[in-house]
């Protein structure tokens, strides 16, 4: 309970649940990200979000970093679903 009085939660299944910065789930804040650079790839025809661009440039930099480190066989926080999701809108 105390853990749950700071912002921590709990999966079905007992297994905590990161909890990132604003109160979002490591996940939660994938998904947020994943549809903002689906909707600057509808606008720009494109996923090379400059970095420069703010949270979203710093994310799909973070994001190419461990995709390309995955493709290559070393060592990635990177998991087969979230390759899936960004190959679906375009991301190289």
């Amino acid at each position: 309970r105390q853990l749950e009085s700071i912002g921590f939660e709990w999966s079905n299944d007992g297994l905590f649940l990161r909890v990132a910065k604003g109160g979002q789930t490591h996940e939660e804040k994938w998904n947020v990200r994943i549809h903002e650079l689906d909707a600057f790839k509808a606008k720009h025809g494109h996923c090379n979000v400059p970095r420069a661009s703010g949270t979203l440039g710093t994310w799909v930099s973070i994001q190419r970093r461990q995709y390309l480190l995955h493709k290559k066989g070393k060592s990635s926080w990177m998991i087969d679903e979230r390759i899936r999701q960004l190959e679906s809108i375009g991301f190289q």
